[in-house]
């Protein structure tokens, strides 16, 4: 939040702490926080945490160690970034097993959007899949928008994966959702972004 009161998107700052070099600083002060939040509460979160989080040495290690010392890793999932290309599958998938053996779930954010591939699916042991919203937000209007949706949530179903409609902003949309069978929403529909209690 800025000195206004207004809350600033991810997308305005995450490229700059990473300039600065601050980004692994404030990965880790978010996941302490929403474990901190979460700890005593019976509920699922996800934070959302990048190709370079999974690769590099330093936070694999701080994430396997908060998921050993809590009692809640099985309500945590870890949402990884789609639109960033996996240079190391190797890494990727020791970090995905890693925190499987701990009862953590893997999703894929934003999937349909830069670098997709149908592979990514079975390479990652992935769970669930949020569809991105530049697909999702014309579905009712772009008939090549919701074939693409419909293959997406079709092969995913096939893989016992599940599936969430990013973007759902009208119920037009909700209701191409819906007939699409996509298991999960989220967008101003259903309920503006609000803040983590501190």
């Amino acid at each position: 939040i800025d000195i206004d009161g207004n809350i600033i998107q991810p997308l305005d700052f995450i490229p700059i702490t990473k300039q600065i070099k601050v980004y692994s600083t404030i990965t880790k002060t978010i996941m302490n926080k929403a474990f901190t939040v979460f700890e005593n509460l019976d509920i699922e979160f996800t934070i959302n945490i990048s190709i370079d989080d999974i690769i590099n040495k330093d936070m694999f290690l701080f994430i396997m160690n908060k998921l050993k010392n809590s009692k809640i890793a099985q309500n945590v999932t870890f949402e990884i970034l789609e639109s960033e290309a996996i240079q190391d599958f190797e890494k990727a998938q020791k970090f995905i097993q890693e925190v499987k053996r701990y009862g953590s779930k893997i999703a894929i954010d934003d999937f349909g959007s830069g670098y997709s591939n149908f592979s990514y699916l079975t390479i990652m042991k992935t769970d669930c899949i949020k569809i991105d919203g530049s697909l999702i937000e014309n579905i009712d209007t772009d008939k090549n928008s919701y074939i693409i949706v419909g293959t997406i949530v079709d092969f995913a179903k096939k893989l016992g994966i599940k599936t969430v409609a990013e973007f759902v902003h009208s119920a037009t949309i909700m209701k191409k959702v819906k007939e699409l069978n996509i298991d999960y929403s989220q967008g101003h529909y259903l309920s503006k972004p609000s803040l983590m209690p501190r």
